[in-house]
């Protein structure tokens, strides 16, 4: 049987996610990683990223590195911290995670956001920089009330 290789413009996450896995990025199991998601790389791979489990990254930018002071510093190789994302958390459309940040687990990163700081764990964030703006409970409580007054917004009701 010939072996598959890995492609990370796949259009399978889980493959995405895998092609990461191979060249030794921290991804836990269940993770999916869409193939538009952008991820720091040097001359040495990748930026140091953690990624736990269960988790959907969609066309965010995760960047464990920062050059913007290498030349006032007089370096030249970025300063590297590691990024933490925990587990069972989702990162939105075109958010940015910056170095050194974690998102703690269950966590919401919305769309467009940029993360400068570490999320709280069950928290939902957005803006530039972000900020939290709920728990991730209540904005769950909020969609199951969303899908009770306005079923036809959802292709599929939620459990109770």
């Amino acid at each position: 049987m010939e072996k598959k290789s890995l492609n990370p413009k796949s259009n399978d996450p889980l493959e995405v996610a895998e092609y990461y896995r191979s060249l030794g990025m921290n991804i836990g199991e269940g993770t999916v990683i869409y193939n538009n998601v952008l991820f720091g790389f040097g001359a040495d791979g990748p930026d140091p990223v953690k990624i736990g489990k269960n988790c959907c990254l969609t066309g965010c930018s995760i960047l464990g590195h920062d050059a913007s002071t290498n030349k006032f510093l007089g370096i030249k190789p970025s300063i590297r911290k590691p990024v933490v994302i925990e587990d069972n958390c989702f990162i939105g459309l075109q958010a940015i995670i910056l170095m050194g940040v974690t998102v703690g687990a269950n966590s919401i990163v919305g769309a467009g956001a940029v993360v400068t700081k570490d999320v709280p764990p069950g928290s939902v964030v957005g803006g530039n920089p972000a900020k939290v703006i709920c728990t991730t409970k209540k904005l769950v409580e909020n969609r199951r009330k969303l899908a009770i007054e306005h079923p036809e917004y959802f292709r599929e009701l939620p459990k109770v």
